[in-house]
């Protein structure tokens, strides 16, 4: 008993734990101070001993659901070349992130590994044609209808990997992979879309720079609703893109995605009803300056590939 409460506890101080969580037991630890002196000695005692009690049990608890994923580590000690783990990305409410600020670096190759039920897509890194020892600073973002992984890294002046991009359509998840304009040079972006609901799994490496993403299939049954998405015109692969990206900068939920003609649009977000999504333009409208014929509501289900949309003719 003893030695399996010790590996337990050398586990669970093996994990990272994000700073958010810490924050929470903290705070609950000073409202029990500032209580305490409130109340009466013995009543303060006992509600400290709840609110820390409180805060173990939702570390225990949030303990229990990070995406450690025991099958996911032991199929990436099969991959040859791989450098030392940095971190294990903590996803909060779809996004997280890593790395170091860095400039001049290169992409130079993205490959695809299959293991068994697992499949790992490993993004590398070089600086002046040596592999990069930290891996530049980036952010992962997961996204539905379509079920999306947007990588946005920043400080790289080439992207070689770019051909890379067609290659991962082999993997039996994969739907499309495909790069995203953006107005700063220094920035890469391209999204993943997925054929099907993924389990996911993002690793930091060093000595060599790598980011790792490790994906496999969601079996359980989802039943999602319908959406209405609130989106542009589909135009062709360019600055039309992060125009209006830019000019949509601090609405939550904007993204650019490809349509299924291959045409590219940006997404203002999506919504329950067509009515929400009528009333957000007006908003958009409003606050941003956008007229409302930039926009267009499309109705989507949770794995169709979005549509293509044309602009209006002047008598519509």
């Amino acid at each position: 008993m003893s030695n399996r409460m010790d590996l337990f506890k050398k586990t669970y101080n093996e994990i990272d734990i994000p700073d958010q969580l810490a924050a929470v037991a903290n705070a609950a630890i000073q409202r029990g101070k500032i209580e305490r002196k409130r109340t009466k000695q013995a009543k303060s005692i006992r509600w400290v001993k709840r609110v820390v009690a409180g805060a173990a049990a939702l570390f225990i608890l949030f303990t229990i659901s990070i995406n450690t994923m025991p099958a996911f580590a032991s199929s990436l000690e099969k991959i040859p070349g791989l450098g030392q783990l940095v971190r294990t990305l903590q996803f909060y409410k779809g996004s997280a992130g890593g790395g170091t600020i860095t400039d001049s670096t290169a992409i130079n190759v993205i490959s695809l590994e299959k293991k068994g039920d697992l499949e790992h897509i490993v993004i590398h890194f070089q600086k002046n044609n040596k592999d990069q020892q930290m891996t530049n600073s980036f952010s992962v973002n997961y996204s539905e209808y379509p079920n999306t992984m947007t990588f946005s890294i920043g400080g790289v002046r080439q992207f070689s990997a770019e051909k890379d991009l067609a290659e991962l359509k082999n993997s039996s998840l994969i739907t499309d992979a495909y790069p995203l304009i953006s107005l700063d040079d220094s920035l890469v972006r391209f999204n993943i879309t997925f054929k099907n609901n993924i389990s996911y799994e993002v690793k930091e490496y060093k000595e060599p720079a790598q980011v790792v993403l490790t994906i496999k299939l969601d079996s359980a049954e989802t039943n999602l609703p319908t959406v209405y998405s609130l989106r542009t015109v589909s135009s062709p692969f360019g600055e039309a893109q992060g125009i209006y990206e830019e000019m949509l900068a601090g609405l939550e939920g904007v993204r650019t995605l490809k349509d299924q003609q291959g045409g590219y649009f940006v997404e203002a977000g999506y919504y329950s009803s067509e009515e929400a999504a009528m009333g957000k333009i007006q908003e958009i409208v409003k606050t941003y300056g956008i007229s409302d014929h930039s926009l267009y509501i499309e109705q989507r289900d949770a794995m169709q590939d979005p549509q293509a949309i044309n602009a209006r003719s002047d008598n519509q």
